[in-house]
């Protein structure tokens, strides 16, 4: 199954920190899960492909300053020879693939912040919207899920309506690459 979010992605939401995101791991990838879920089930009531279908992603294998030209992935076989992605949230555009080197791609444009090592790259020009929009609704679900007890969670509530109204707008476009 392909996740459209980190555990690292809720957890910046959450305001948790490194250590408090490992300690929540599990609960953190229930989250996600249903999360994911969610999102394929709603583009499905369109009539829609599901995203997960149309994201390809891998990660960087070596780090990128911004305004870099070229990027080196772990593996492009999912990337199409030109295209639109992001690197851990950040847009860009590609034209083209390095001829002897196929990892790497060429005419970069767009990258506006140092990435290091191994962050995710996903290649489909919603695919970072799609991330955002599962960090929500994933961090809604942890809320509910943690705050059982709790009286206040209008947070999580925040978290939710935001989350499922730009999912809503977005399968209704009905396109994610």
């Amino acid at each position: 199954m392909v996740y459209y979010c980190t555990s690292s992605d809720v957890g910046m939401r959450l305001g948790l920190n490194s250590a408090q995101r490992t300690q929540a791991a599990s609960k953190l990838t229930l989250a996600i899960r249903r999360a994911t879920i969610d999102i394929d089930q709603v583009f499905r009531d369109y009539g829609r492909n599901v995203p997960s279908k149309s994201i390809a992603d891998t990660t960087l294998n070596g780090a990128v300053s911004a305004g870099a030209t070229t990027i080196t992935l772990t593996s492009s076989a999912s990337f199409s020879t030109t295209g639109n992605g992001n690197v851990d949230g950040d847009s860009f555009s590609w034209t083209g693939k390095n001829t002897s080197n196929t990892n790497i791609l060429t005419g970069v444009e767009g990258i506006s912040a140092d990435h290091a090592d191994g962050v995710t790259v996903q290649a489909g020009e919603f695919a970072h919207v799609l991330r955002e929009i599962c960090a929500d609704i994933a961090a809604a679900y942890y809320m509910e899920d943690e705050g059982t007890f709790q009286e206040n969670s209008m947070r999580g509530g925040v978290l939710r309506e935001r989350g499922t109204f730009n999912l809503t707008r977005l399968a209704h476009l009905g396109s994610v690459d």
